[in-house]
């Protein structure tokens, strides 16, 4: 399994950042679940996923990201990262770990896209 770390700096402060970045993910298809210390952006289909692998189509592909905000004083640092455990597909090879990466990195280059036209993303590591 691939773990995907990405990383977005938007300006403003932390409050503006996270909602900004909560509707921008929303936006993208994720349901936004808040859990404490960070927040978990899921979509698509878990049962999908596992059971039709490579062949289950994009908005059933499941998704989830681990969402963490850093304030650093005038900029919001936003890492969104790929659980280690989440599972690809019960045939989870090359093929499907591309797709995945490729799924991911195309959610991830919405949300960014979003910031971007609200003129609040100063840099991406996409």
């Amino acid at each position: 399994m691939a773990i995907l770390n990405f990383q977005l700096v938007v300006s403003g402060d932390l409050a503006a950042a996270q909602d900004a970045t909560r509707s921008a993910l929303e936006a993208a298809d994720f349901t936004v679940t808040d859990k404490g210390d960070h927040w978990k952006a899921a979509h698509g289909s878990i049962a999908r996923t596992m059971f039709q692998g490579f062949i289950t189509s994009e908005d059933s592909l499941r998704e989830v990201l681990d969402v963490k905000f850093t304030d650093l004083g005038g900029t919001v640092q936003v890492d969104l990262h790929r659980p280690i455990f989440q599972p690809g597909s019960g045939n989870d090879d090359g093929l499907v770990q591309v797709r995945l990466y490729d799924a991911y990195k195309e959610a991830v280059g919405k949300v960014a896209a979003d910031l971007e036209g609200r003129g609040i993303l100063v840099s991406s590591k996409i």
